[in-house]
Order: structure tokens, then C-alpha cells, then sequence
């Protein structure tokens, strides 16, 4: 249990809704493994709030700041300087705090690519990827795929409202087309939040079109969506949300604190949950 004093630094998500967020459980494993003094909490701010909770974060000393849904466009505007890692993605996940100044940052795009490369087979570099949706989850993953070596295409719902790339439209042909030469399959939509949602899909993602060797990947980390249910079927390897917010969180601990972060502990923290 991380044991709160006078010197203890604070660190926070914020959200809405934030109080799902395994950020805190990462974080405070993180601050204990490394021997630092320091708790991290989760803060609900309401649409329309974030500026004045990164003003308010700065002039009261925090150690860094998470940001999640829906205030990652918002915050931008909040900050001082954009680290390059944001500008790229046009959205910040981590806000650092230096005399009152406030930098954003992305450790999104990072942290996918960083999940990707620890498993055996993971290496993006030279690969072909295809990445289902074109709203921000999925710059964020184009945007640290890319950084490792990746090809991208996308696919989406919309293809017309994506203007970061340009999209395919998400089609039974355009995935019979896509797939046979896919090494990695990402799904960057929602649709894997719930049953519900999948089955809402415009045309089924056509599992067997892939190749055998090809790595099958999703940003939820609180299910096993159909996709990555019908991956391992096939005896595809596969990568879940959990290894994306592991190591985003990881790169945003060593931006915090110039160290090192202890991922185990941050593993155990995920697992635990």
C-alpha cells in the first residue's frame, strides 16, 4: 500500500469517465518498486473542465499528469509546448510539468509499438499493417508503427471524415483485398467493447484471409473481442489493450521521473486488476 507523507508527490489521470482507469494501479506499483515517493490518483473531469484542471495541476506542483477520453484534443490548447510525439498524433496522453510550464506529450503511438516488439514475432519493422478504423486510437497506433519501420493502410467505417490518411472504405471486398498480404491486423475501433458493438460491424473481419504468421491486435484490455477470440482459434498470434497501457504508462513514468520504469511491476499491477 503506497503510505502518503508531507514530501509525497502527486500524480493523476484525468477523464470522464475516469474512475475505470488501471492507470492509478500502474502507477502507484511503479512508485513503490522504484523507490519513489509519490501517489498517483484518479481526477473525474466533466467536457469542457480539462484546461482549467492542467491549469490548476501545474500551479500545484504535480508530478505529471495521464490524460484519457475525451480530453486529449482538449488539453492541447493547455499546454505550453508540444513535444514532437503529440504534434505528430495531433492529441497529448501525458502532460509533464516544469516550473509552471506544461509540455504534452504522446506515449500512445510509443507504447503500442513498444507492446507489439516484446512479443517473439512482434518486431513492425518492414511489415505490412492494417489498421481498422481512422479516428484518433488509430493515429496514435499509425503514428508508432510507422516510428518502427511498419507499412500502413486503413480501413474504416467512415473513409471520407479520416484526413490524417487516406482510408479505404470497410468493405467485405476491401478486406478480402487487404488481408492475404497483412503481417499485422489492428483493430483501433470500439466495436470490441462489447458483443453488441461488434456485431454492429458494416462486414466481418475475414480472420482466415490472413496469413499465417500475421499478428492480430486490439486497444480493449477488458474482454477478449470476437477478433482476437477468432485469432487464436486460427493459431494467430495476438495482442491485446493491456500491453499498449502498460507501456504508454512506462514511457510516461520515465518522462515523470528521468528513470527507468519497473514494467514487471506495472505488469503485476495489470494482471491483478
Amino acid at each position: 500500500m503506497t503510505t502518503v507523507g508531507p514530501r509525497s508527490r502527486v500524480g493523476a489521470v484525468i477523464g470522464w469517465p475516469v474512475e475505470h482507469s488501471r492507470s492509478p494501479a500502474l502507477h502507484n506499483a511503479a512508485f513503490a518498486a522504484a523507490g519513489i515517493d509519490a501517489v498517483f490518483v484518479a481526477l473525474p473531469v466533466a467536457p469542457g473542465g480539462a484546461a482549467a484542471a492542467v491549469r490548476g495541476m501545474a500551479s500545484l506542483g504535480f508530478l505529471g499528469a495521464s490524460v484519457t477520453v475525451p480530453h486529449k484534443q482538449a488539453v492541447m490548447a493547455a499546454c505550453d509546448r508540444l513535444d514532437p510525439s503529440a504534434e505528430v498524433v495531433g492529441a497529448v496522453n501525458c502532460l509533464c510539468f516544469d516550473a509552471g510550464s506544461v509540455i504534452g506529450h504522446n506515449t500512445d503511438a510509443g507504447g503500442f509499438a513498444d507492446a507489439l516488439a516484446a512479443i517473439a514475432t512482434g518486431d513492425p519493422a518492414g511489415r505490412r499493417a492494417v489498421l481498422l478504423g481512422g479516428g484518433g486510437a488509430a493515429r496514435a497506433v499509425a503514428a508508432g508503427l510507422r516510428g518502427a519501420g511498419a507499412q500502413i493502410a486503413v480501413i474504416a467505417r467512415a473513409p471520407r471524415r479520416v484526413d490524417w490518411i487516406e482510408a479505404a472504405p470497410w468493405t467485405a471486398a476491401t478486406l478480402d483485398d487487404a488481408l492475404p498480404d497483412c503481417d499485422i491486423l489492428v483493430d483501433c475501433t470500439s466495436a470490441g467493447l462489447s458483443a453488441e458493438r461488434e456485431n454492429q460491424l458494416p462486414a466481418p473481419v475475414p480472420v482466415e484471409a490472413l496469413p499465417p504468421s500475421a499478428i492480430v491486435a486490439t486497444l480493449v484490455y477488458h474482454r477478449e473481442t470476437a477478433l482476437l477470440a477468432a485469432a487464436r482459434a486460427r493459431g494467430l498470434a495476438t495482442v491485446d489493450g493491456a500491453g499498449m497501457l502498460v507501456h504508454q504508462g512506462a514511457r510516461a513514468f520515465t518522462l515523470w521521473t528521468g528513470r527507468a520504469a519497473p514494467v514487471d511491476a506495472m505488469w503485476r499491477a495489470m494482471r491483478d486488476g
